[in-house]
């Protein structure tokens, strides 16, 4: 029998009403006899549940029957949520129990006496409607069922370790090879800038992972430059789809803004790049809607693909899809290896269970190839352990569903009927968010525990009994696409849309995500979430109002303004536990402090510079979100009366200036990312004594203004085993009186105070006066220490011994300006020497000149080091060996260190201008070295470079009048095959563009800054895969060369401060390609080419035309020389022009509009 939900909140409730708490608080107001009748009946329906759950799906009568009891079973939760909010109340004004008359009308006896009478009253309703709905019963014919609840605590039968790799596909190696082939292909005849490509086939088949492997692939990640992915479902809304292709390529969640301003952002982001958009899960076949999209995306260069996935050919053809691939089902061998990865630990322990490796066989063949069916089953078998389940399962439930039409939803049904009950509504609660919706794992266990789905296990903290929840419906598969951090715990997922649809109907409404066309809500939603617009009126919002009466939660996009939902609080926002207005309002509301049942609030992005004092009356509150509030100076002083509270995410609240006194007391507070130390206000430091739950990130700020005498005796983090990144910051930005520049001993002092716990993976100190570290600053201490970072620390003259940390991986140095060795110790053992290290960043440290101070007697290298950046170190002469680099940059050294590095960084020996072994940089910075020429012998193995920026180096001469065409230019040129970016900025001596340059056929952006005595671009025209050219403060510039024209694949082209350049050369018509023109600060340019504004405005895809500050600028066509009468007509086409543009700055002082009549 399936676990039912209901059958487990009734024991629940049950159980509440039973507890001493609530019972000491009925026996105060009177109310106790009431409880027990309450009790008495819940316990007669709660008999029938099971019975009842089961033939729902057979009597209408009984579903609504259900439905009552659902209704009251809130209702009576809201009841007892009331009694705890009660209790809450009197341990605060307990604690804090002063002669006040706010306390003393509290615990007056007449307070109390009318306080139970209501309640009585409250519970007598709620009583008498529920025994009425028992009393229906009996005409129902119910079965009366005992069984014990569930532990709900998630199953761990057998490890899950075997679920498929990231990036794995089973049985579509030969599909991915296809579509990949298609997309790499250089040789097809292309029609327009960007093609499109469709992967089509029915729901379940493994169409997105087919795309997601494509995606990642690294010969897709070399061929194009840019990728991106968006989900697009049911909604097809070009505004909705721009700001996704923005968050996709930013990373960063996109303000509402018009749609011209958001092309304009996406035309900047995509002009001049080969990219690759998949558009996952189209459902939309309406071609004019397609085409409207396309003219956002017609300005990456030609080779652009866009890959669709979807269910149905017409909306693959509606898209002008040039090439189709058809999914199929997975055949026999392939749907076995799938399902054996699924469904066994390992291939032992399938050898040695022959009868469930048959009747596996069996399952497989009836799921008839569909991937997502056969990880569902597989995993849902994973966790049965003998024949009989197994049996059970292939010939009952399943064969009970194979004569349906639509069998993958039965089949995922079965998978969720054998969920446990708090794992089902966990479950069902996903049907909140929008599908393909990335869930972070903490904030998803902190909504969970916010509706009390996640029940208390022995003595584990809630937060982790939560992640167990997490975990297992990942194992089961009812979560996909899962990301880690770097220290292997899993971080996000997403939902497959079969399972979201899965989700939506299991909660019959309770859940629903509205938006400006889709969705709506009604009585029975409990779980609210609203993806509007800025545009949407109150009306809108009113309207989807009307029915609902008990929300518990309610999700606010941030593009939605608050303002729309004040005015309907009073009737359907009081039962909330959840509030999420994440960046959509500045100021709290002020009816914050009504929601007494509230366990979750976000309020990150406000305002504000305070929050008002009355926010900590939510007793209830364990988890208050205030990321991002810039301009928050301070906590209500009052906030430890947030008994509850476990969660305070303050994190980039900047302008913070102290923490209030009193946080020590709130000791369940689990995390607390910010702690902000004030000159003689707030809490000190000895508030983290009472804190030794925290965990995760702790950021200690201002700790300049601590001394040794504060901390005498005491040490606050030793005991924090939880935190996991520790940042200790000296000196933060404040007001200029407060900024202390002495205190070096008393800095050694408090940072002895502060060791940490052992268990510290990250540590960050900045701004530190110390001369030395302490001694637990150590290996043998902090020996998991995976990220250091030291910087700001002015009077630091010796280091710890890096090399000694085993699993170090990233180790930033910056701004250490005594520093003259990284290690002084001389003690160097080569098996020991930085085993993990990765990344290594070396900042301005003016004294520093080696790694050693004196010789060492073993070979030492950086074995696992890929990126490498050392800044303005111009003493520092040598660095450990390392292997071949991925990324590269190095500025402000001597040219020996730099030739040094980059012979290591090619796998170059110390003599020789050959290797055997191709170098893997493919980024590399050089800036402000004294180079006269690149070095031909450095750059001869560089064959996989994308990226190559030169800055600043004043003596370096690429090209001249008199290094035209020498060997030493061809030869670093050629080279450079895959190269896609060069950025030359203030190289003083360019005058002319390298001849050789023409050999990079790959090169796609060009960028020239401040080359102050450069005159000419000329043979830029050989480089036929240009597409972005950008030139910037080339004061001596007078003309683009004509050859600018033969760019074939230019779409933008940026000329900034350039005062001598006059006019763009006619060739600048014949850019087929061109998307965008920027001309600003040109205040000698007289004319553009006659036919180019008009020849613009014919441009399929999105324009962006700029001209800014070219005073002598005009723009005349042959017809105004000619007929002045004409003015009007010519005004006309020349608007035109402009207005087939995305944006436009005249700046032509000189040029008036004609009159028009």
């Amino acid at each position: 029998m399936a676990d039912s939900i209901l059958f487990n909140v009734a024991a629940s409730v049950i159980t509440k009403l039973g507890s001493s708490a609530l019972r000491e608080l009925g026996s105060l107001w009177g109310v106790n006899d009431e409880l027990d009748k309450l009790q008495n009946t819940l316990s007669a329906i709660k008999a029938v549940l099971l019975d009842a759950e089961e033939q729902q799906s057979k009597s209408h009568t009984v579903k609504d029957w259900i439905s009552k009891i659902k209704d009251v079973f809130y209702d009576i939760d809201d009841l007892i949520d009331e009694f705890s909010y009660e209790t809450l109340r009197r341990q605060v004004l307990t604690k804090d129990r002063t002669t006040t008359k706010q306390v003393r009308i509290f615990f007056s006896k007449s307070n109390q006496i009318a306080f139970g009478f209501e309640m009585g009253q409250t519970i007598k309703k709620v009583r008498e409607k529920l025994d009425a709905i028992a009393a229906d019963k009996a005409q129902l014919h119910l079965s009366v069922s005992v069984r014990e609840v569930r532990d709900n605590e998630p199953r761990k039968v057998r490890e899950t370790s075997s679920f498929i790799l990231e990036g794995e596909v089973i049985g579509r190696d030969e599909d991915r090879k296809s579509i990949m082939d298609f997309l790499l292909n250089t040789n097809n005849i292309i029609k327009d800038n960007v093609e499109v490509v469709s992967i089509v086939g029915m729901g379940g088949l493994g169409k997105t992972a087919l795309a997601q492997a494509v995606y990642n692939d690294r010969k897709i990640n070399n061929h194009f430059k840019l990728k991106m992915w968006v989900c697009i479902s049911e909604e097809f809304d070009i505004k909705v789809i721009v700001e996704k292709l923005l968050e996709s390529i930013t990373k960063t969640k996109q303000e509402s803004l018009q749609l011209d301003i958001l092309q304009s952002m996406l035309q900047e982001k995509i002009d001049g790049k080969k990219y690759l958009l998949v558009m996952d899960d189209v459902w939309n076949g309406d071609h004019e809607k397609w085409i409207g999209l396309k003219r956002f995306l017609m300005g990456g260069a030609r080779g652009s693909k866009i890959l669709v996935t979807t269910r149905n050919l017409q909306v693959a053809q509606a898209s002008d899809t040039v090439w189709f691939h058809h999914l199929k089902e997975l055949d026999k061998d392939n749907s076995w290896a799938l399902f054996r990865k699924m469904a066994f630990l390992n291939k032992e322990e399938e050898l040695e269970n022959s009868n469930l490796v048959r009747m596996g066989k069996e399952i497989v063949g009836k799921l008839k190839g569909y991937p997502l069916a056969i990880r569902v089953v597989g995993r849902l078998l994973y966790f049965k352990n003998t024949e009989m389940d197994w049996s059970s399962f292939k010939d009952n439930e399943l064969d009970s569903i194979l004569q349906q039409d639509d069998q993958i939803q039965p089949i995922l049904k079965i998978s969720f009927n054998h969920l446990p009950p708090n794992l089902k509504q966990c479950f069902t609660y996903c049907a909140l968010f929008p599908k393909d919706y990335e869930f972070k794992k903490e904030g998803l266990v902190k909504q969970w525990m916010a509706q009390g789905f996640i029940q208390p296990h022995n003595k584990k903290a809630i937060e982790d009994v939560g992640e167990d929840y997490f975990k297992e419906l990942v194992g089961r598969s009812f979560f996909q696409d899962v990301r880690k951090n770097k220290w292997g715990d899993f971080k996000y997922c997403k939902m497959h849309d079969l399972l979201h649809d899965l989700a939506c109907s299991m909660g019959e409404n309770e859940c629903a995500v509205v938006s400006d066309d889709v969705g709506s809500i009604d009585k029975r939603t409990r779980h609210a979430s609203f993806l509007l617009s800025k545009r949407t009126t109150r009306e809108v919002v009113t309207k989807s109002f009307t029915e609902v009466t008990s929300l518990r939660t309610l999700d606010i996009d941030s593009s939605a303004s608050f303002r729309s939902f004040k005015k309907t609080y009073h009737m359907n926002l009081s039962r909330l536990r959840t509030l999420n207005l994440d960046r959509c309002c500045c100021h709290p509301p002020k009816f914050i402090d009504k929601l007494k049942h509230l366990r979750y609030l976000n309020l990150s992005g406000l305002n504000v510079s305070f929050l008002p004092n009355s926010i900590t009356r939510l007793y209830n509150l364990e988890t208050l979100i205030l990321r991002h509030c810039f301009w928050l100076r301070k906590l209500p002083k009052d906030i430890n009366n947030l008994i509850n509270l476990r969660h305070l995410d303050i994190y980039d609240c900047c302008s913070l200036t102290h923490m209030p006194k009193g946080l020590g007391g709130m000791t369940n507070l689990q995390t607390m990312s910010m702690f902000a130390l004030g000159k003689n206000k707030g809490g000190d430091l000895s508030e983290l004594n009472g804190l030794k739950s925290l965990r995760g990130l702790l950021s200690i700020k201002g700790l300049q203004f601590c001394t040794t005498t504060d901390l005498k005796n005491v040490s606050y983090l030793k005991e924090m085993y939880g935190i996991q990144k520790l940042e200790l910051h000296w000196n933060i930005k404040m007001d200029h009186e407060d900024i202390l520049d002495d205190g070096d001993e008393d800095d050694e002092g408090v940072l002895e105070c502060l060791k940490p716990h052992s268990n510290v993976r990250k540590m960050i100190i900045k701004g530190y006066r110390g001369m030395k570290l302490c001694d637990w600053f150590c290996s043998n201490f902090l020996g998991g220490l995976v990220s250091i970072e030291l910087s700001h620390c002015g009077n630091l003259e010796h280091l710890p011994q890096f090399d000694q940390f085993p699993y170090l991986k990233h180790l930033l140095l910056g701004y250490l300006p005594n520093i003259e060795y990284i290690d002084s110790s001389n003690s160097v053992s080569s098996t020991t020497f930085f085993p993990s290290l990765e990344k290594l960043r070396i900042e301005s440290m003016p004294k520093l000149k080696g790694w050693w101070k004196g010789e060492i007697s073993c070979p030492t290298t950086l074995h696992q080091l890929s990126e490498l950046c050392i800044f303005y170190c111009p003493l520092l002469a040598s660095i450990p060996q390392h292997p071949s680099l991925e990324l590269l940059r190095i500025r402000g050294v001597s040219v020996q260190l730099f030739e040094m590095v980059i012979r290591m960084a090619t796998n170059l020996s110390e003599h020789s201008s050959s290797s055997s072994t191709l170098s893997k940089l493919s980024f590399l910075e050089i800036g402000t070295i004294d180079l006269e020429l690149l070095p031909v012998e450095l750059f001869c193995n560089m064959t996989h470079l994308e990226s190559l920026i030169i800055e600043r180096c004043k003596s370096l001469q690429i090209s001249s009048p008199h290094l035209v065409d020498e060997d030493n230019g061809d030869v670093v040129w050629k080279k450079l095959l895959n190269l896609r970016t060069l950025r030359l900025e203030s190289i003083t001596k360019l005058e002319y563009l390298p001849k050789s340059l023409k050999y990079i056929a790959s090169l796609e952006t060009l960028k020239l800054s401040n080359c102050e005595n450069l005159v000419s671009i000329e043979g830029i025209g050989k480089l036929t895969s240009l597409s972005h050219l950008e030139i910037d403060r080339c004061p001596n510039l007078p003309l683009l060369s004509e050859d600018v024209g033969d760019l074939i694949s230019l779409s933008q082209l940026l000329i900034w401060s350039c005062p001598k350049l006059t006019s763009l050369p006619e060739g600048i018509t014949r850019l087929t390609s061109l998307s965008s023109l920027c001309l600003e600060d040109c205040p000698n340019l007289v004319s553009l080419p006659q036919e180019f504004l008009h020849h613009h405005s014919s441009l399929p895809g999105g324009r962006f035309l700029r001209i800014l500050n070219c005073p002598k600028l005009r723009i005349q066509d042959e017809k105004q020389k000619e007929e002045e009468k004409e003015d009007k007509e010519d005004w006309t086409d020349f608007t035109h022009a402009l207005t087939g543009c995305t944006h436009y700055v005249t700046g032509f002082k000189s040029f008036k509009k004609p009159n028009v009549i």
